[in-house]
């Protein structure tokens, strides 16, 4: 009885969490944040989990409890244009985005793991992918969905759609759109929560695209990366 009465209140929560956060347009990242908390040690966690340590290389990184030196955008912008750890850099910078905003959380469990890992990276993958971080953001949690079944991001598209299709119905094709294609995207690509990027700072974005098998990334679409940062001279 008393585990029934917690689910029942986690889940309400999430409801609460999930109703902010479309009320601030996603712009309240303390809302994502506390969904992703309330998921740790869910059996939806724990399926979650169960995907990411049958990856051999991500196994790794989670038992090692790895998750990176604190990110330092100006050393990544001194590595060569065209670079991963440049680009990334640069959009950042040009974003006025800090790389190192994100909720920490103590690491004492594989729940914690995989949750700080997609905290840290989550930016990498807008920029990897081509998604735009002020307009992809559904395409970034479609692949966290695809590929490992991440709890936060089923919840934040489906209720993204839901509330697409009750106020704005006329978005609801585009929405699903790029919901698609990230989904396309995620299925044939590797497992990005597995990649150590740190290790690649001075490898190229397109070399880095080619090895994950990311061969058609977002480049032209209204929510892309290129169209959201018009202008800024990058190697895309």
């Amino acid at each position: 009885m008393l585990k029934q009465l917690e689910e029942i209140n986690r889940t309400f929560q999430n409801i609460n969490s999930v109703k902010d956060l479309l009320k601030s347009m996603g712009e309240n990242t303390d809302n994502i944040f506390d969904i992703e908390d309330n998921f740790i040690g869910t059996q939806q966690m724990k399926v979650c989990v169960e995907r990411v340590k049958a990856i051999p290389e991500a196994r790794a990184m989670m038992e090692a409890r790895y998750i990176g030196p604190e990110i330092n955008l100006e050393a990544l912008s001194k590595l060569p244009r065209g670079t991963l750890g440049h680009t990334y850099a640069t959009v950042m910078k040009t974003l006025g985005y800090d790389p190192n905003f994100y909720r920490r959380r103590e690491i004492k469990t594989d729940d914690d793991w995989v949750t700080m890992r997609l905290r840290k990276t989550h930016d990498l993958v807008h920029m990897i992918t081509g998604f735009g971080p002020t307009g992809g953001e559904l395409g970034v949690l479609a692949f966290q969905t695809v590929q490992i079944g991440y709890p936060m991001s089923v919840v934040l598209q489906t209720a993204s759609m839901g509330l697409v299709l009750k106020k704005q119905p006329e978005k609801l094709e585009p929405i699903t759109q790029q919901l698609a294609r990230g989904m396309g995207m995620a299925a044939q690509a590797k497992v990005l929560i597995a990649q150590n990027w740190e290790k690649g700072w001075d490898k190229s974005v397109r070399e880095w695209r080619e090895e994950l098998n990311i061969t058609d990334p977002v480049i032209d679409e209204p929510y892309s990366l290129k169209n959201r940062l018009p202008g800024l001279d990058l190697d895309w």
